[in-house]
């Protein structure tokens, strides 16, 4: 199976390649309008309070932040043949059931919806927060901990295992590509502060009394271990 993706991501990163020097943000922000994606995800952050009836209102994920937190990569491979993340519908909050609730982006299209959608960047995320070298085994070790010993995080979020085994929750994103999805340090502006960009998050806030409190350090290190999952 993993082969297969593999496949679908090498023949999408070919698209791009062959398209990106043509590739334009403007042309996209058009192409976005056209295609009535706005009717579905906001470009703009919205404002403060957002209610849960009106988290509950909303049919897709925000976009304002969506170039700080995906790679264009994966993103590309996504939008040619999107697939959940997880188990439960955005726009329900419901189990999902039947064929994927995203259509494919026009194949035309991809290059210039992900230069426009890779354009969207948050101004306050800090750059350069988790190394990119390769963690070290004790690096690594500690993520791992943190992970799925201090929180549990795999009740909500699956990921592939050493031996290849698939574990976790569905409730949240799966995790088992996070180092091809993932922009670690927004993982880590995440983790600090998820109000920030989900108004009414179902994600533990670990800065308090409720849950563990992890210091910046940590942050780091949860980023920087789940930026090396990939299958």
């Amino acid at each position: 199976m993993r082969r297969t993706a593999g496949l679908g991501l090498l023949a999408a990163l070919c698209l791009w390649a062959a398209s990106a020097h043509a590739a334009s943000a403007e042309a996209g922000a058009a192409r976005f309008a056209a295609l009535g994606c706005g009717g579905c995800h906001a470009v703009t952050r919205p404002e403060p309070g957002m209610t849960l009836a009106q988290r509950v209102a909303r049919k897709g994920p925000d976009l304002w932040f969506i170039g700080s937190k995906l790679h264009a990569d994966w993103l590309t491979a996504w939008l040619i043949a999107p697939k959940p993340l997880s188990g439960i519908r955005y726009d329900r909050l419901a189990p999902e059931t039947g064929p994927p609730p995203h259509p494919a982006a026009p194949a035309g299209d991809v290059p210039d919806l992900v230069a426009y959608l890779m354009s969207l960047t948050d101004p306050g995320m800090r750059a350069g927060v988790v190394p990119r070298e390769a963690p070290s085994r004790v690096a690594m070790l500690q993520g791992r901990i943190l992970f799925s010993r201090e929180q549990q995080c795999f009740a909500c979020h699956r990921l592939e295992t050493r031996a290849g085994m698939e574990v976790g929750g569905v409730t949240g994103p799966s995790l088992e590509d996070a180092g091809r999805r993932l922009n670690p340090d927004w993982v880590y502006a995440y983790l600090t502060d998820p109000r920030r960009y989900v108004p009414v998050p179902r994600m533990p806030v670990y800065f308090g009394t409720v849950y563990a409190d992890y210091g910046a350090g940590e942050m780091v290190t949860l980023a920087r271990y789940l930026g090396t999952l990939a299958p």
